[in-house]
This record gives structure tokens, C-alpha cells and sequence, in this order.
């Protein structure tokens, strides 16, 4: 068998999925000085397994004092690591990093604010509503099929957010939601549906124990799921606008959701 190329994760990253190591097994990439820097110091605080880090020769001696133990540092010039990944690639640092086990199923239960997300299509959208929910303080996501949590894409979108908040991922998303609910009295799922009879956004009261349910970008929630879901809440629309982008609409209720339990600071990035 070959020796393993420590560069080869990093190749041809444009539509890039997770990446098999010979040591480490499943990896995923982050790029960008931001999103790498949080990687590290997950990995210096043990959270998280840093493989490599592949930089550019000039961002790369800053690094050296702050790579976790057993991080590899590779330099490669601007226009060689464009050509590795595929890409123009500007933002100087990219690391690889093992993904970590998944949260224990038993913990769902113990989720107060959870978001719901049975179908999604789109990367992007996905890594913006893994930032949101965690940023708003929610215990955490439960998935369906769809995109994967750590696609190369989702991770930059989310900006850390998939390691950063428990996702439970289940092909039938809607069993563990019943068994969530079934878990202490009260618990209540909500559609977010522009349906006839939703609750509009500014007046919705969550109960202290809510999952907030959101349907995938182009056909929403069917009446079966509508079903599965104890109210519906919706954003009224202005402009003639029928509806928000799936990862908008999302942060917009899930800051609702948090309302006065909502313990963040006040800085944004």
C-alpha cells in the first residue's frame, strides 16, 4: 500500500465531502483564518482531533506556537494551494480535523429548545441554521436526510456552529420527534407553515419545552407532517414576498423561540 500523502484531504476540496484518514478515519476540512483559529483552539482544549493545518508560508509562523499537540503544519506558496484545492483559494489557512463521535441518542431527550430540520437540500442552508441555532442558544438540531453536517461547505457557513451545538441525524427524524415529545408532558412541536390558522411570529408563545419544525426550501411541510405537529407559526409577509429563504425564516423564530431565556452576550462577529 502507498504512504499516505498528508496534502491528500486537501485536494480538489470545490464540492468536497468529508475525506478518509488511514489514522483518523472520517475528516472534514475548514478553511479560512477565522474558522481554522476556533478549530484550534477546540483542539487545544480537547474537543476536537486536528490533524493538519495547510497554510500558506506566510500565514504559517504564526501558527506554530498555537497548533494543538501532534498537529502537522504543511506551507505550500498561494498559487500551489489554489492549484491543490481546485480553486482560488485566498484565505490563507485550511486544516483538517477527525470528526468527532456523534451526541449519545439518549441525550435528545434532555433538549429543551430543539430545532427540527426533517429534509433539507442545500449546504449552505443547513450550515446557516446550525450557526443560528447555536448562536441563539438552542440544546440542539435534529436531521433528517440531506446534506452532510460536515461537507466542506457547511462547515464554512456554519462558522464552527457543527461542532459547537449537539445534531442528532436520523433517516426518520419524525420517530424521534414523537419520542422526544413522549418524554415529559407539555412538550410541543411547531410547524413553521404558512398555513391557514398559524400563529403569526410576534405573538408566538413557545412552551418551555418546544421543538421548532422546518420544512425543506421548496415544498415546505406536507398536510402528513403538518400533521405530526401540535401549531403552526408563520412570518406574515409584505411586498407581494411569499416567503423567506428556509436559514432567514429560521433565525428569525428560532430568536424568537429563545426569548427571555436567551443568555448570550450582545457582541456580534
Amino acid at each position: 500500500m502507498p504512504a499516505f500523502d498528508p496534502w491528500d484531504p486537501y485536494r480538489d476540496l470545490r464540492f468536497a465531502g468529508t475525506r478518509e484518514h488511514p489514522d483518523y478515519g472520517t475528516c472534514f476540512i475548514a478553511e479560512g483564518r477565522i474558522l481554522v483559529e476556533d478549530l484550534l483552539e477546540a483542539g487545544r482544549a480537547g474537543r476536537l482531533k486536528v490533524i493538519s493545518v495547510a497554510a500558506t508560508t506566510s500565514a504559517a509562523a504564526e501558527l506554530r506556537d498555537r497548533l494543538p499537540a501532534g498537529t502537522d503544519l504543511l506551507t505550500m506558496e498561494p498559487a500551489a494551494l489554489s492549484e491543490l484545492a481546485g480553486f482560488p483559494f485566498h484565505r490563507g489557512l485550511m486544516a483538517c480535523a477527525q470528526v468527532p463521535a456523534p451526541p449519545p441518542a439518549p441525550a435528545l431527550r434532555a433538549a429543551r429548545r430543539l430545532l427540527v430540520l426533517p429534509r433539507l437540500y442545500d449546504s449552505e442552508n443547513l450550515g446557516l441554521l446550525l450557526r443560528s441555532a447555536a448562536a441563539l442558544g438552542l440544546d440542539g438540531v435534529l436531521a433528517g436526510p440531506g446534506p452532510g453536517q460536515w461537507t466542506r461547505r457547511t462547515v464554512r457557513v456554519s462558522m464552527g456552529a457543527v461542532w459547537r451545538i449537539p445534531v442528532w441525524r436520523a433517516e426518520d427524524p419524525w420517530a424521534l420527534l414523537a419520542d422526544w415529545k413522549a418524554a415529559e408532558p407539555g412538550s410541543e412541536a411547531v410547524a413553521a407553515a404558512l398555513t391557514p390558522g398559524a400563529e403569526e411570529a410576534h405573538a408566538w408563545r413557545p412552551a418551555p419545552r418546544c421543538a421548532l419544525v422546518m420544512g425543506p426550501e421548496d415544498t415546505g411541510l406536507d398536510a402528513r407532517q403538518l400533521a405530526c405537529c401540535d401549531r403552526a407559526v408563520a412570518i406574515p409577509m409584505a411586498s407581494g414576498m411569499d416567503s423567506l429563504n428556509v436559514a432567514a425564516a429560521g433565525a428569525i423564530l428560532m430568536f424568537q423561540m429563545a426569548g427571555s431565556g436567551f443568555t448570550g452576550s450582545r457582541r456580534t462577529p
